[in-house]
């Protein structure tokens, strides 16, 4: 499930103070906020495939390498 929108991310751009030469990249602080609403999603399916697989015994012994 990659949508689009859980993609995007928001950039604050924040200059620090006291710096001499404001044309530096160094002088700038940049924040970065990103949509958690796909992690979360990725998470629950996650969880609800790991449950079946493990409910239904639907995968061999040699699919996975590491089981709980």
């Amino acid at each position: 499930m990659q949508l689009s929108y859980f993609k995007k991310t928001i950039t604050i751009i924040l200059r620090k103070l006291e710096k001499k030469d404001y044309l530096e990249f160094s002088s700038f602080r940049f924040i970065i906020l990103l949509n958690t609403l796909n992690r979360m999603l990725e998470l629950i399916i996650l969880k609800r495939l790991c449950y079946v697989i493990k409910v239904y015994n639907t995968l061999f012994n040699t699919q996975i390498t590491i089981r709980k």
